[in-house]
């Protein structure tokens, strides 16, 4: 007789040897499989037949897993772009501030200074459109 819970837990050691251990993804999946297996089941398919169509129709684990670390490579790489953009503003900073410094202490700015202030204010730009930028595309 056919045990739709043992079958979902052998599945589920399936994922896990397949490399599909974190465990949301893990859970998301299960829920779209026992989904498919009741939707099959409503419609007149024997509970083994919804299982293992249900379960052909989800993929098999290695396509799965391949899509896993691409979801999770694009979060990486919106990380990086962050944390580059908040470098940028740090390191855009450190050239305005000895730049304002000198202004204040001798109430002028030599060229070199000036380019420095320039230079650091386009760093600081950049830095912080990349910041923001890298901010927004994590969230949507």
């Amino acid at each position: 007789m056919f045990n739709l819970e043992t079958a979902i837990a052998n599945w589920r050691r399936q994922m896990l040897a397949a490399g599909i251990q974190t465990p949301v993804p893990l859970e998301e999946l299960e829920s779209h499989l026992r989904d498919e297996v009741e939707q099959l089941g409503q419609s007149g398919t024997s509970p083994s037949q919804a299982f293992a169509t249900a379960v052909q129709r989800l993929g098999r684990a290695n396509a799965l897993r391949r899509e896993f670390k691409k979801s999770e490579r694009t979060f990486m790489k919106r990380t990086l772009l962050v944390l580059f953009g908040i470098f940028g503003v740090l390191c855009g900073t450190a050239f305005i501030l000895p730049a304002m410094a000198w202004y204040r202490d001798h109430n002028a700015m030599p060229a070199a200074q000036l380019g420095f202030l320039l230079l650091g204010m386009a760093i600081t730009a950049v830095g912080l459109g990349t910041a923001i930028y890298g901010f927004k595309k994590r969230s949507a």
